[in-house]
């Protein structure tokens, strides 16, 4: 048996080298990917916390509405949809225009931890407006005020308290 032209002989060195080189790249690739997810990681917390408290928003909506539905919406019926939820304020506030209103309310959001820390929590101050003489029932917008990252309340920051 003789040897193909063209093909060369390897040694144990060599394919020693190529094969430490191959895992040494291949520990590199692992170890960036590593450090991205990781630099990462406070961001996709953060902005899971803040898809979570833009729901609730909308839940609250929807729950306002149907407390509305009779066409009269009491103190005691907002205060339902807005429970104070620690670190966030609940209900802030109550203002009356006639028939329609428009509730201030600082709702909490929760993310998972980022690397090796507890919740990911985002407060956000909302206005909550209600028109009650609309024909086909109450009609309920949000607007978003504030967001607060930090541990301070999200409508302090607009001046609502």
């Amino acid at each position: 048996m003789g040897r193909r032209d063209g093909v060369g002989g390897g040694t144990a060195r060599r394919y020693l080298l190529d094969g430490c080189l191959a895992v040494l790249v291949l520990l590199l690739v692992c170890v960036i990917g590593l450090w991205v997810w990781l630099a990462t990681a406070d961001d996709r917390a953060e902005a899971e916390a803040r898809a979570d408290m833009r729901s609730a928003a909308e839940t609250r909506r929807d729950r306002l509405a149907g407390a509305a539905a009779d066409g009269v919406l009491d103190d005691s019926e907002i205060a339902r949809v807005f429970p104070r939820g620690k670190p966030a304020q609940g209900l802030v506030g109550v203002e009356r225009q006639g028939p329609d209103l428009t509730v201030t309310a600082e709702l909490l959001g929760v993310g998972p931890g980022a690397f090796l820390t507890g919740a990911t929590l985002v407060t956000g101050c909302f206005a909550f407006e209600v028109a009650l003489d609309g024909e086909s029932g109450p009609a309920v917008t949000v607007r978003e005020l504030a967001v607060e990252t930090e541990p301070q309340s999200a409508c302090t920051a607009t001046g609502w308290r």
